[in-house]
């Protein structure tokens, strides 16, 4: 049987880890210093928000629908569900935003919902703007398992945040029973109608009923009650700020940092063992490649050729400068004027 090799070659392990942490340990260290500065930064700019909630039910007010009605609903979907469903998309619309924007009281507290102490609050408040707002501002949280639903809001001013949401569940619910009563005023009217045309007694009792129903429902959504979603809890804000947290902010500064640190560390030592391979290997070609031999057929990368050698000077014939030629020049001339007498001496004797 074959050895398996693995092709991803040897994993990293967590001592590999540990020692790569403790070798970049300086820069961890300047990391967790920066994050302690930057967090320090954010709590000193940070504006605190408390946190305001309300606790909402479905209000279901005497059962205002029929009871083949109700049979059918409770097959798919019960009526508490459904009305609190329809609350909270009703208050997240353009119409809540629009009758909010009528008030002086929200307008102006919604200016003072900033940040952080140098930004800029928004002033030109639209309904789009504020219907966008309320969706991501305010938080619908479900009570554990019950059909409790709880509303949260942040804001600077705690009194502003209590106000905030009991107008928004007023506005919103106010708006859902305006709605149903010109349903319900639009339904008796065609009803009074028809029956003045009918004249079965069977189809007269029918209708009858129906429109009893119908203005019972009218008396119903008249009455100044929560019709959608009743208050369980009021409106409460929290004795303290709980934005921004300081025990988050800075554990996220300092692990921030210290991985910072770290990936720095790591970026330097992979570029610094780049540049010592290139080199190493353009060293190791330069040693044992000649590019004289005629075989460049597998040339390595980077190969550096060498230059070819060329013919030789002959340093005879080389000019001399400076104070040796100089001297040469001297030694010379004496050679020439003892010449003469060294021949005469020879052929004397």
């Amino acid at each position: 049987m074959g050895i398996s090799v693995d092709p991803q070659g040897p994993q990293d392990t967590l001592g590999d880890l540990m020692r790569s942490v403790w070798q970049a340990r300086l820069y961890v260290f300047v990391g967790v210093l920066a994050g302690l500065v930057c967090a320090y930064l954010f709590m000193a700019f940070a504006v605190p928000h408390s946190k305001a909630s309300l606790v909402l039910a479905p209000a279901n007010p005497m059962q205002m629908t029929s009871v083949e009605e109700q049979g059918t609903r409770q097959a798919t979907k019960p009526p508490s569900d459904i009305s609190l469903v329809k609350f909270e998309a009703t208050f997240k619309g353009i119409g809540v935003a629009g009758l909010l924007l009528r008030d002086p009281e929200i307008t102006n507290g919604l200016s003072r919902d900033v940040s952080f102490s140098f930004s800029d609050p928004e002033r030109d408040w639209t309904v789009e703007k504020l219907s966008e707002y309320i969706a991501e501002r305010v938080v619908v949280n479900p009570v554990g398992e019950s059909d409790l639903i709880a509303l949260e809001y942040f804001h600077p001013d705690k009194a502003f945040a209590t106000t905030f949401l009991n107008r928004l569940h007023m506005v919103s619910d106010g708006l859902i029973r305006h709605g149903l009563r010109k349903d319900v005023s639009e339904r008796i009217a065609y009803i009074t109608t028809a029956m003045a045309e009918v004249n079965n007694p069977d189809h007269r009792r029918a209708m009858t009923d129906l429109l009893m129903e119908q203005e019972r429902l009218k008396m119903l959504v008249s009455i100044d009650q929560p019709y959608a979603a009743a208050i369980v809890v009021p409106a409460a804000s929290s004795v303290k700020a709980l934005w921004p947290d300081p025990l988050l902010v800075y554990s996220a500064f300092i692990l921030v940092g210290a991985f910072l640190g770290f990936v720095v560390f790591e970026i330097r030592v992979t570029r610094r063992d780049e540049i010592l391979d290139a080199l190493s290997r353009g060293a190791d070609v330069q040693e044992w490649f000649f590019p004289e031999s005629g075989n460049n057929n597998e040339k390595p990368e980077g190969a550096r050729p060498r230059k070819k050698a060329g013919p030789k000077k002959d340093k005879r014939h080389k000019p001399l400068t400076g104070k040796k030629n100089k001297a040469k020049k001297q030694s010379a001339s004496k050679g020439v004027e003892q010449g003469p007498n060294i021949t005469s001496s020879d052929a004397a004797e």
